[in-house]
């Protein structure tokens, strides 16, 4: 006998993304969440209110995109797939025990890699899940019983200015529980040895000179990838892209925009995300290295070829209808930057007399890697030059301070892992660079 097909076999959440563009030519994205029968919209909900840490958030462009991607899934397993399981007409019948069941199975599903979810993978997966189940709040009638996510104030000492004083930290607590099954030999690897640092800059110098200032943005401001393209020139049709000052020929200060998300292709692509919206100082000691790379990429970057966005970073290719260079996207920018570190950088590290650069090499080609290893290794220099908790939050343009808590519960560990720092990491990094004539003629 043929099998029936249920209808809700062919029935999924899936996110629809809305993007529109302001006069100022600010842009703006919502992500609302639809129904979808055998991939055809049927129908846009109003649930993407209940995601995230925030119930009923005023504009859905604030919500993290990836969360409502989770939400999806774990409504699409709740409601449609395992609807004959949980017998679920709606969100506010989901049970307690399908935000168990999914969370559970989930952590025990394979990629492609043969590889479990992550410890990161699945606490953003509970994080998303336990918070849109808290938002419904009276309107479920299991709420008193579960509490599934709330904050509790914890004691402890931070290793910054104030040792000694306890201070209180609001963490999330989960009633839901997680399962970490992914090898942590596979996981992501972060950690970069400074004297790596100089080998990677001349590699990329090589291979995508355009390229070398936005690595140096995100080795000392921090910015993330999603971000670096964002960045504009200072005579961009839109507002404040670089701010800087000059004392004497030499830069005191630097300021990157990254306040607005501005359509910049002609072609109305996306480049990427900002994800918190700042304007990004270069951290101190690094202002001589940022000079002379940014006035080294003006040299390089001829304005006429760029359209009238004026990107900082841009494709090689030419627009065929503009006839100018268009913003470089997100995706084309990391796979550059990791095909240099994998194809040029690799190598070198194994070949080294260095054993500390070339067990680097070695954990390198045993691990996953990517740009956010340059976020960590700045906020690492921040550690290391002495910043408090409320320093590295700033220098880092974070939103919260539980990171910068991350970073200072271990910081003997770091001290132990990494040089003694100062105000010669900058200078360091510079006289690496020139030893191979890095911006010579």
């Amino acid at each position: 006998m043929m099998k029936k097909i249920q209808i809700s076999d062919h029935l999924k959440f899936t996110p629809y993304q809305y993007t529109w563009i302001e006069e100022d030519g600010a842009k703006y994205e919502w992500s609302l969440i639809s129904i979808q029968l055998n991939r055809r919209m049927i129908r846009l909900t109003d649930y993407h209110k209940y995601v995230g840490a925030v119930n009923g958030s005023k504009h859905a462009y604030y919500i993290d995109n990836d969360s409502v991607r989770r939400v999806c899934n774990f409504l699409t397993y709740a409601l449609f797939k395992h609807y004959g399981r949980y017998n679920a007409n709606r969100i506010t019948d989901i049970t307690f025990q399908s935000a168990v069941d999914y969370l559970n199975e989930y952590s025990k599903t394979k990629n492609s890699m043969g590889d479990y979810p992550s410890r990161q993978s699945v606490e953003k997966e509970r994080y998303a899940i336990c918070h849109f189940m808290k938002n419904l709040k009276e309107k479920r009638s299991d709420y008193d019983e579960h509490f599934y996510v709330k904050k509790v104030l914890v004691e402890s000492t931070n290793a910054n200015k104030l040792i000694g004083k306890k201070r209180s930290r609001a963490v999330w607590e989960y009633e839901i529980p997680a399962k970490y099954l992914g090898n942590s030999s596979k996981g992501l690897l972060r950690d970069i040895p400074q004297k790596a640092i100089p080998i990677l800059l001349r590699a990329v110098k090589r291979e995508e000179p355009e390229l070398v200032l936005a690595v140096l943005f995100q080795l000392c401001a921090g910015i993330r990838e999603g971000e670096i393209v964002n960045i504009r020139r200072a005579n961009s049709i839109y507002p404040n892209g670089i701010r800087y000052v000059k004392e004497n020929g030499e830069f005191i200060s630097y300021e990157v925009d990254l306040s607005k998300e501005y359509v910049l292709r002609s072609d109305g692509k996306k480049t990427g995300k900002i994800k918190i919206k700042r304007k990004q100082t270069i951290y101190p000691i690094f202002l001589e290295v940022i000079q002379e790379a940014y006035e080294e990429h003006l040299k390089m970057i001829n304005g006429k070829y760029l359209e009238p966005e004026a990107p900082l970073f841009v494709n090689n290719s030419i627009n065929a209808k503009t006839g100018k260079r268009m913003a470089i996207s997100k995706q084309s920018y990391c796979k550059k930057i990791v095909n240099i570190m994998r194809e040029i950088v690799l190598p070198e590290l194994l070949r080294s007399d260095d054993i500390e650069l070339k067990v680097f090499g070695m954990m390198l080609n045993e691990s996953n890697w990517g740009l956010h290893a340059f976020r960590h290794w700045f906020t690492v220099q921040l550690v290391l030059n002495g910043e408090d908790i409320n320093g590295i939050a700033f220098w880092r343009g974070d939103s919260s301070l539980e990171t910068a808590y991350a970073y200072l519960q271990n910081k003997g560990e770091v001290m132990r892992l990494y040089e003694k720092a100062s105000e010669e990491v900058g200078n360091d990094i510079i006289n690496a660079i020139n030893k191979e004539e890095f911006y010579g003629l």
